[in-house]
Parts: structure tokens; C-alpha cells; sequence
């Protein structure tokens, strides 16, 4: 069994754990990793992951990649935001790297970036190969699963979708990222940025529409605070009665004034539940839900590493989940 050849190309909490998970698989040999933190280039990928050297290097970019490595695909974890990340998915493309990565904005970018998610698809074909932004949400649970679950419809009139989780089981970042320990002002503050709340959740309503050919009129979003009813420590910070704890997030994608798509999700810490829920209002109705939802950090490592051979043996070209083959474990 030829081996893919695969590059590491972020190593934060996620991409660590990716690179981990990628060790493991028979059928992929792991190359190089790339960081741009002066901390971790020039050690041993085995060193920064806690374990002996493994004759892996951290480099400090593409640029340093020895002309010997010929690279199939980078695992891409660094940024949420695709503008961000443009450049260093126009970097992996003309180096001949294929790209499968946590961006959230990747995920099914037409909707609103356009003329990027053009610019992407002529670099990625023009290069012969593959770009695809996966994950478990977004990538899998509001968005992949019901387009997969609408199969056994004959016909879909709607969608109704929820994600409710415990951001205190999750890493700090995730923590921070969905406000807790922040005032409520503050909060409000951030979602005027645009910066606020969870990235991608305009993606996750595109690609579900993508999916079943629905053609919306637009897609709106609303961002509330979680306010804490009393004091919460988790891990590693503490939320005040009366702080933020999360984030309430609704996005919907409407057709000729008719929510078509529903999408609910709340991350906040403290949560007294978790849970994943699809309901396709259709003939005939089909109703999902997953107890205690599924385990998000870990869930998002396995889609990027599953997904490696299904985006090395993709058309080129800038791919989305529903282009691809369904997801499934990679044994090897």
C-alpha cells in the first residue's frame, strides 16, 4: 500500500492533536510539520508532542520544506477566518500540497466570499489539487448529517437543527473564544467586530443548502450572550455570576420569506446538557439526536485526518463535504 504523505501545517492544541492521530495511521507518513512560533521550529515533531523524537522537523514554513519531500497533503489548523488563511492556502496550492483543513470559513466559503472561493478554485485547479474545509461543526453535525439523513426523504420541506454543549469540558481557547468570563458589554463590543461567537456558521446554512440544491434569498444570524445565573470554574478560568458563560447563535437560510433552514447552537460553560439534534420535516420526517452530543475536539481531529485520502483522490479544485464521498473512518 502506497503511503500518503502528509505535512502538518499548524500545531496548536487542534493541529498537535491531529498530527498525533496521523502518526497512527498505517497509510499515512508523516513528513514535516510547519509553525510559524519560534518556540517550537527547528525541534522534533515527537518533541513538541510530549514524546522521543522522531526524526520529524518543525519548520517555520513551506518555503523550508527540503526539495526531497514532496508533501500529498497538508492537515491545515491555524486560523478560523478565511481571509486570514487566504495566503497560506494559496502557498500549500502552488507547492502541489493538497489541503484539508479546520478553517471554518472554508467549509462552503461561495456564499459569502465569493470571489475568494473563485480565486481558490482557479489556483487549486491550475495546480492540480484539492482544497476541502471539514470539521464537526462546522463539517459534520449541522450541516453534513442532515444533507446525509435527507436521503431517506422523498421529499424535504425543512430543517430544524441544534447543538447544545458544555464549553467548560472544552480547551481554553474554545473558552475564550465563546466569551466566558467577559461582561456582557464587551461581548457586544466583539460581535461588532465580527469576530465574535462561533466562525463559520453562515458556511454550515450555505452547504446545507448546497446540499439539497435550495436556492435562499439570504441567510441571517443572530449572536446573544449566555449570562451566568451563578459562579462557574472550569479547568482553567472562573465565570461570574452575572459574566458571560457563551454564546447563543442562530442562523437561518431563508427562501421567499420561508425559513427553509434552521440552525440553533449553544456553547456556553455550564451547560446542564449536551446534544446534537436534526429534525428533517419531510415525508417522511426523520428525527435525530445524539446524547451528549459528539465530543467536538476530538470529532474535528478525526474528520481532518479521515478525510486525507478523500480529498488526495478528489478532483482538483476548491471541494466541500458534499462533493466528496461520505466521511468514514480511515482503518489504515
Amino acid at each position: 500500500m502506497k503511503k500518503i504523505k502528509v505535512i502538518q501545517y499548524g500545531l496548536g492544541p487542534i493541529g498537535q492533536a491531529a498530527a498525533r492521530l496521523a502518526l497512527q495511521k498505517p497509510g499515512i507518513q508523516m513528513l514535516a510539520a510547519v509553525d510559524i512560533d519560534p518556540a517550537l521550529t527547528g525541534k522534533d515533531l515527537g518533541q513538541v508532542l510530549g514524546g522521543k523524537k522522531l526524526g520529524i522537523p518543525v519548520l517555520a514554513s513551506i518555503a523550508d520544506l527540503p526539495r526531497r519531500m514532496k508533501p500529498d497533503v497538508a492537515v491545515h489548523c491555524t486560523i478560523s477566518w478565511l481571509e486570514d488563511a487566504l495566503a497560506q492556502f494559496v502557498e500549500l496550492a502552488e507547492a502541489g500540497i493538497n489541503v484539508v483543513s479546520s478553517t471554518e470559513e472554508l467549509l462552503c466559503p461561495d456564499w459569502k466570499y465569493p470571489q475568494l472561493a473563485r480565486k481558490l478554485d482557479r489556483v487549486a485547479k491550475k495546480n492540480g489539487v484539492t482544497l476541502l474545509g471539514t470539521g464537526i461543526n462546522p463539517g459534520f453535525v449541522l450541516d453534513t448529517l442532515p444533507v446525509v439523513l435527507s436521503g431517506v426523504c422523498l421529499n424535504v420541506k425543512k430543517i430544524h437543527s441544534k447543538r447544545e454543549l458544555d464549553a467548560g469540558t472544552r480547551r481554553l481557547p474554545l473558552q475564550k473564544k465563546v466569551g466566558a468570563g467577559i461582561t456582557p458589554a464587551e461581548f457586544r463590543r466583539r460581535v461588532k467586530t465580527g469576530r465574535m461567537g462561533h466562525a463559520g456558521f453562515i458556511e454550515t446554512i450555505a452547504l446545507v443548502a448546497k446540499g439539497l440544491d435550495w436556492k435562499l434569498d439570504k441567510i441571517t444570524e443572530t449572536i446573544k450572550p449566555k449570562i451566568a445565573d451563578r459562579d462557574i470554574r472550569t479547568k482553567f478560568l472562573t465565570v461570574q455570576k452575572g459574566q458571560v458563560t457563551g454564546i447563543h447563535q442562530v442562523c437561518k437560510g431563508i427562501q421567499g420569506g420561508k425559513t427553509l433552514i434552521h440552525a440553533d447552537l449553544q456553547m456556553y460553560v455550564g451547560a446542564r446538557q449536551s446534544l446534537d439534534r436534526v429534525i428533517i420535516h419531510g415525508e417522511p420526517s426523520v428525527r435525530c439526536v445524539i446524547e451528549g452530543g459528539i465530543a467536538g475536539d476530538e470529532a474535528t481531529v478525526a474528520m481532518l485526518v479521515n478525510s486525507v485520502p478523500l480529498v488526495q483522490n478528489a478532483e482538483p479544485g476548491l471541494k466541500t463535504m458534499v462533493d466528496l464521498p461520505v466521511p468514514r473512518w480511515l482503518k489504515a
